[in-house]
């Protein structure tokens, strides 16, 4: 008798929240370590941010299906699991920024080139995660919708 072994439910979301968690802690580092050591008026190196998570996505379904699924793998489930690792990483990675700016003193890098009152607001500690939080999600979503086509698998 052959036993065809595929994913259950909890390796499944095991996978997808540790994924969300690995990669908001490497987009973290990656951003302080930018921001603290290249940072240069019209850097392009910050792109890699916007990069990072697609690479991620792809490794993480590359490997879960390889390990874990040996019969159907739908479109649905790919997108899914990309798409839930990446509002994860978004929420955590934005609130890193949030305390960093606002408690941990990293200052906004604005107030170097405009000294104007709505500049300042709009590069608040909160306007900046919250836009950071919002592009995120909106490129996990081209993202998923992306590796999911690539990664489902039919019988």
């Amino acid at each position: 008798m052959i036993i065809e072994p595929t994913y259950t439910g909890k390796q499944y979301w095991l996978t997808t929240v540790i994924s969300g968690l690995l990669l908001s802690v490497l987009l973290s580092f990656t951003y302080i370590i930018f921001y603290e050591r290249l940072y240069v008026e019209s850097s392009y190196l910050f792109s890699i941010i916007y990069l990072i998570p697609f690479v991620w996505f792809s490794i993480t379904t590359a490997i879960f299906k390889s390990r874990f699924v040996w019969k159907e793998f739908t479109f649905g489930k790919a997108f899914l699991m990309s798409f839930i690792c990446g509002v994860i990483a978004s929420i955590l990675f934005s609130s890193v920024i949030f305390i960093l700016y606002a408690y941990l003193g990293m200052e906004s890098r604005i107030a170097l080139y405009e000294n104007g009152r709505r500049m300042r607001e709009l590069f608040s500690p909160l306007a900046t995660a919250t836009s950071m939080l919002i592009i995120n999600i909106i490129l996990s979503l081209v993202y998923s919708l992306i590796i999911a086509i690539f990664a489902r698998k039919k019988n």
